[in-house]
Order: structure tokens, then C-alpha cells, then sequence
């Protein structure tokens, strides 16, 4: 353990702590601004602009848990480490608590996903391979950019060819992967018989969900064969021991020797200083991600690499980019009287903005707090080592095929791991809970059988 007289030591500390409040601080108002807007000035839309800041409170804490690094996504994916799991349990539970709380006196922009069976499961399903092989998610590939990560170039130019290929033949496939099967916009209250009008009931579904989801969080612990005195509940309440990942603490240290010293304990371990963390980051990112909902539109992450393809598609040919039936869905392009017209922001909103603003989160925070800025110098993530060496071009083809899939799954089923999963969950669409266990499944498989990522309690078996 570092040496709490250590200058450095104590200063990292403090750049966390100021970190943690002031993040709680702009979701706060990032919120009561959405509130006041609604409420007073009678406006539902807040203006494209605010997009660059929105995800700050979502990217800062994925980049300061390392949630960018393939290892850390790879074990988390592999459950090994539950950390995410629990994290989501919390932010779920309460954003949902939330959310539908302030739909009694405000109007959200709901963002309901459609559960259309086939392309759910199989889009599910495939983003969870890919995950398996390149270890990002959509969103956190725009943090590894800012962290200056080199695979994460790989990643981003395989996800545009998967977003684009998808939009090829979006035409062809949607009667038998959207349109069978297809149930609509259904949340769980729903199913039992309560309307999505109803906004008491609503609200009172929400917090039985809640508490459901929040229970993960305060019980799951987070290494496997752990007690259960060792998950956030009891940490929280000051029980408990702390247990410390030392392995990946060494690892951690030669990869990043100038990381935030600080932090690269507290990340860690399953201790009382890490519940206490959590909450207030925890807090800041599930307030900013409802606050989005009441400002805008929910958040996401994926939409954005076809709407990239969009745009270059009408470049090069714009008749054909603005007959793509995919790309009218969202990226603003129509025939109208038999000429092309292009309006980029018509129809998708702001995400190519809040995903500028994901970005930017992974760079100030690589940069000025966790100290992980990579410069895009040579890395082969550890777990991908482990299975395939240290050839740059295996990675590049890992990373590449793998962002490839993940796109493509995540477009096939019409949301990734922040539009499904985060913002589908937290407004209690059933789409979404299928899909985050479609993608745990494509992923564990990929995992154990092509990873051979076997786990014990501590990380892989050699």
C-alpha cells in the first residue's frame, strides 16, 4: 500500500476528491437546468450546444475505473470482476426511481427502444462477441481516443464499417429482424397491464424496479467467491474488510507509470473508501444520465458511427446516401421533389455532440486526473497478449473485426450499451434487459471459447 505521507500520494487524493464533487455538481444542475426548463420556461428541447458537456459525468468516471482498457472490460464482461454489473445495478435502480419520478410534473424524452425479437437477440448476441474480441463498447472507444490509445483507432474505423454495413442492408433484412416479432415499445409495468400514461402507477413500478436493481448493488460482491459482507452494502455501512486486486494493481502500475496514485489502489479493491467512491461518482453519472432524458433525448453512443457514414455517403453520392432507407431514419436525408437533401441534426439530435463530449471526458481526465494519457504509444492490452502475443497486427485485427461486430450488433438491435442498456434500463424497456443479456452471453462464450479466458477467483488460470 502507498505511503499516505507520500506528497503525491496526498495530492492525487485530493484531485479525486475535488474530481467526484464537482462532477455531482454539474449533473446537479446539468438536472435542475433540465427541471427549470420545463417547468418554467415551458421548453422541452435544450439547445444542440449544451450536448459537449453532457457526457462529462458519464465519461470521467468510465475513464478514472478504466473502464477504456480492454483488460479491465475483458475481466468485467468475463465476471470476474462484477464491478460494472453492480455499478449498473445502482444506476438503473435509482435513475429509474428517478426518471419516473419526475415524470409526474415533467415531460421526458423518453427514448423507448422497440422489442423486435430478432434483431434484439441477434444484434445482442453479436455485440457481445465483438466486446469479446476487441474489449470496448461503442461509447468507450471515444474515451480510449481521448485516453490516446492506439487499438482504439483500429476500433473506431471497424465500427464505422460495421455501422455502415448494416446501413447497406437495413432494406433487405428489417421485415425479418424489425419487423417480426416486433412488440413494440414495451416496459415491464406493461406487461402487467399498466398504462405508460398511468404516471403514478408508472411511478410506483419504478420504484419496486428500483429497489430490485439497487439490491445488486449493495449485495453483489464484487469478486467471485466472495462473502456477501464483502459487497458495497455492508462496506458502506463501515463493515467489512477491504480485498485488494493486487495483480492488476502491478499490472496497472507498469502500464501507466504515471498514473494517479491514488487511484489506482482505490479502483482496485472492494473496500469502505471504494463503496464511498462509487456513491458519489455513481450519483453524478446516474443523475447526469436522466437529466439527459429531460433535457433532450436519452444517451447514446452508436447511432452516431452510421450518422458519420451518413454524412460521407452524401459526399460521395448524395442521391443514394438520401435513399437509403436506413439513413433517413436518423441522419436527416431525404428526396424531396427527386432532389437529395441533407439536414445533419434533423433527426438525430445531439449525440454526435455528446459523443464529442465523451471524448473529451476521456481526454481531461486521462490527462489532468487518473495521468493514464498513452500518447497512442504501442500496447497490446494484457488478457489479449495472454491468448494471441504480442503482434500489433493480430491486435489490429482483434480490435478492428471486434468493433466491427459491435457496431453491427449494436445497430442491428437499435442501441448499444448506453442506449440499451443504461438508458433503455433506466426507463424500464423490456428490449433493453433482453439485449443486456444477449450481449453477457455473446461475450462469455467469446470469452471462455475463443479467449480461453478461464476464470478463478482472482483472474485468468494460466
Amino acid at each position: 500500500m502507498a505511503n499516505i505521507q507520500d506528497p503525491q500520494y496526498l495530492k492525487d487524493m485530493r484531485t479525486l476528491h475535488l474530481t467526484a464533487w464537482l462532477l455531482l455538481l454539474l449533473s446537479l444542475a446539468m438536472l435542475f437546468g433540465g427541471i427549470y426548463m420545463q417547468v418554467v420556461l415551458h421548453q422541452t428541447k435544450a439547445p444542440l450546444w449544451l450536448g459537449i458537456v453532457a457526457a462529462l459525468p458519464l465519461a470521467i468516471p468510465l475513464e478514472l475505473w478504466n473502464f477504456s482498457d480492454p483488460d479491465t472490460l475483458f475481466r468485467v464482461m468475463a465476471l470476474q470482476d462484477r464491478f460494472l454489473i453492480a455499478c449498473f445495478g445502482f444506476a438503473i435502480g435509482l435513475g429509474a426511481i428517478l426518471l419516473y419520478g419526475l415524470n409526474l410534473f415533467t415531460a421526458p424524452n423518453f427514448g423507448l427502444k422497440a422489442f423486435f425479437v430478432g434483431g434484439v437477440v441477434l444484434g445482442g448476441l453479436i455485440f457481445g462477441v465483438g466486446v469479446g474480441l476487441a474489449g470496448y463498447f461503442p461509447g468507450t472507444v471515444w474515451i480510449a481516443l481521448g485516453q490516446g490509445r492506439r487499438d482504439a483507432l483500429y476500433a473506431v474505423l471497424g465500427g464505422l464499417l460495421g455501422a455502415f454495413t448494416w446501413s447497406v442492408i437495413f432494406g433487405w433484412v428489417k421485415p425479418y429482424l424489425w419487423d417480426a416479432l416486433n412488440f413494440g415499445t414495451i416496459t415491464w409495468p406493461q406487461l402487467f397491464g399498466i398504462p405508460f400514461s398511468d404516471k403514478a402507477a408508472m411511478f410506483a413500478s419504478a420504484v419496486i424496479f428500483g429497489i430490485i436493481m439497487f439490491l445488486v448493488f449493495l449485495f453483489l460482491p464484487r469478486f467471485p467467491k466472495q462473502p456477501v459482507r464483502q459487497a458495497c452494502g455492508f462496506h458502506l455501512a463501515g463493515k467489512g474488510g477491504a480485498v485488494r486486486y493486487e495483480d492488476v494493481i502491478r499490472e496497472e502500475k507498469a502500464k501507466y507509470p504515471r498514473q494517479n496514485k491514488y487511484l489506482v489502489e482505490l479502483i482496485n479493491e472492494s473496500s469502505i473508501r471504494n463503496a464511498r467512491y462509487v456513491v458519489v461518482l455513481g450519483l453524478a453519472f446516474t443523475i447526469e444520465a436522466v437529466a439527459v432524458i429531460i433535457l433532450r433525448q436519452i444517451f447514446g453512443e452508436s447511432t452516431t458511427y452510421s450518422w458519420i457514414g451518413a454524412q460521407l455517403s452524401y459526399m460521395v453520392n448524395p442521391y443514394w446516401a438520401a435513399s437509403n432507407p436506413y439513413f433517413q431514419l436518423f441522419g436527416g436525408m431525404h428526396i424531396v421533389n427527386g432532389v437529395p437533401v441533407d439536414k445533419p441534426f434533423s433527426e438525430i439530435g445531439w449525440e454526435p455532440i455528446t459523443d464529442l463530449s465523451t471524448f473529451l471526458g476521456g481526454l481531461i481526465s486521462s490527462v489532468f486526473i487518473s495521468r493514464r494519457f498513452m500518447g497512442f504509444k504501442r500496447q497490446i492490452p494484457r488478457i489479449w497478449a495472454h491468448r494471441f502475443g504480442e503482434s500489433e497486427a493480430k491486435r489490429f485485427l482483434g480490435s478492428f473485426f471486434g468493433a466491427f461486430l459491435v457496431l453491427f450488433g449494436a445497430r442491428m438491435a437499435n442501441g448499444c450499451a448506453s442506449g440499451h442498456i443504461l438508458s433503455g434500463n433506466i426507463q424500464m424497456a423490456v428490449s433493453s434487459f433482453v439485449f443486456m443479456l444477449a450481449v453477457m452471453a455473446g461475450a462469455v462464450i467469446t470469452l471462455r471459447y475463443v479467449m480461453r479466458l478461464r476464470i478463478n477467483s482472482w483472474g485468468y488460470a494460466e
